[in-house]
């Protein structure tokens, strides 16, 4: 293609499509809409099998009707002399008028979605013609050179686009069982004829070994974790029941072993709330309560309830400083709930992971004096070195470091995966970095949270 820039980006648009090969009907939509909206037209059609008439088109909104192309249109579309000269050779065919005498077979199917002008064009794959790309205008139009370059430079992507489209049909389950000429035992003759493929099935296993070694470790993970957390509360209340069954004691006593199965409930109850609130998250459409609050309000409620855990906690004696570099009125318009999870969480976090005797520090400030520019709330706290290799793995499910389980401290690993997916719904983004401290056991570890003024 040229080197213009609108050109490199719709480009780059249509192979990440072509590249992400979860399901090629959501990706032949997208590509519909790239080309329309990066060709800046009304109306944007794709047949993308012309045997079994596969379409795909995209129409901006021009009035309160709902206009629905239908296979009959598609079918009655494709026998007009003008789609049958597409359909014998990759030329570019132009109209800049459809109200001409000889455009009649045509003006009944784009009389209703009101276009005037089409440019159209075949799409090629190995010398063979396997798909239809017709552009249009709702004024009439004398289509540029430009456009013309642009559409034919199109025509090479998609024509590889239709094509892996088509085998991945003919590949599809469904149709193999139906089909007893096809066999899988073909495939390996198909992939050495077809370099691209080729490409795309290997690229296609490897992509599933990846996941699959990803989830073999998830598990393993999991298995560990939840063994290792559950193993010391179900032992204490165990015995604490052993305890109360067969001896008595006194109200001394007895205060003491129901307050340790209290704590021990405590920490189950922790896992199962935890456990509960990522199935809530991965399993349903969560949406977002906007609401306006004012962000130093919610800040300082979070915070004041932080700072009595930690002052109550003598054997950290861990501080907590906060900067509020806003106006005290400063308003945001987002979930507050979601907020208050994430920023709960990152505290919680910090609680658990900071060297005694160190302070946490909060701080909320703009990202720039711009009126609506995002808002950046940073949680930073002093660490122990030990974590500062797999600083990456720490918004994975169910990672802990070793160290964290040799030292017992509590959690099941979840807590930032869910702050991740948190952050995402509120279209906001999130970042851990790790500096060097003056002592070089230690290093400082700062959450920075992006989140915008108001949600779209």
């Amino acid at each position: 293609m040229s080197n213009s820039p609108e050109n490199n980006n719709v480009e780059k648009s249509l192979l990440k499509e072509i590249v992400n090969i979860s399901d090629y009907n959501i990706n032949l939509q997208n590509i519909t809409k790239s080309i329309k909206d990066c060709l800046v037209v009304d109306f944007c059609l794709i047949i993308s099998d012309l045997d079994n008439l596969k379409y795909f088109y995209f129409l901006d909104n021009f009035s309160t009707r709902e206009v629905k192309i239908t296979q009959q249109k598609i079918y009655n579309l494709v026998h007009s002399s003008w789609i049958k000269k597409l359909k014998t050779n990759s030329q570019l065919k132009s109209i800049s008028h459809l109200k001409q005498k000889n455009n009649q077979n045509l003006f009944s199917f784009f009389e209703e979605i009101e276009i005037k002008s089409l440019l159209g064009i075949g799409t090629n794959f190995k010398g063979q013609i396997n798909g239809i790309i017709v552009l249009g205008k709702r004024e009439a139009y004398r289509w540029s050179q430009k456009d013309k370059t642009q559409l034919k430079e199109l025509e090479n992507i998609l024509g590889i686009a239709f094509h892996l489209s088509q085998v991945n049909t003919l590949l599809n389950e469904k149709n193999v069982s139906k089909d007893s000429s096809f066999s899988l035992s073909n495939i390996p003759k198909l992939l050495e004829e077809n370099p691209i493929l080729k490409l795309w099935w290997e690229s296609t296993r490897k992509q599933l070994e990846r996941q699959l070694e990803w989830n073999k470790k998830i598990i393993y993970n999991m298995i560990t974790i939840m063994s290792d957390q559950t193993r010391n509360p179900l032992a204490i209340i165990k015995m604490g029941i052993t305890v109360l069954r067969t001896k008595e004691l006194s109200s001394e006593d007895f205060s003491k072993r129901l307050t340790m199965l209290e704590e021990a409930w405590n920490k189950l109850n922790d896992i199962n709330e935890k456990i509960l609130q990522l199935k809530h998250l991965k399993s349903q459409n969560l949406n977002c309560n906007l609401t306006s609050v004012n962000l130093k309000e919610l800040v300082d409620n979070i915070i004041n309830s932080y700072r009595n855990k930690w002052q109550e906690n003598s054997k950290k004696a861990l501080q907590l400083t906060t900067y509020f570099k806003l106006k005290s009125d400063q308003v945001i318009k987002t979930d507050i709930q979601h907020l208050t999870n994430i920023l709960e969480e990152l505290l919680t976090n910090a609680g658990k992971f900071s060297v005694a005797n160190s302070t946490i520090i909060l701080q909320v400030m703009q990202e720039n004096n711009v009126d609506k520019a995002p808002i950046i709330i940073t949680v930073t706290n002093i660490t122990d070195c030990t974590c500062i290799d797999n600083i990456n793995e720490f918004f994975q499910p169910f990672y802990r470091e070793q160290i964290v389980i040799d030292t017992a401290i509590p959690g099941i690993g979840v807590g930032l995966y869910i702050v991740k997916d948190l952050v995402a719904l509120l279209q906001g983004k999130i970042s851990i970095d790790c500096l060097p401290t003056e002592n070089p056991k230690h290093c400082k570890i700062i959450f920075r949270l992006v989140l915008p003024q108001s949600l779209s």
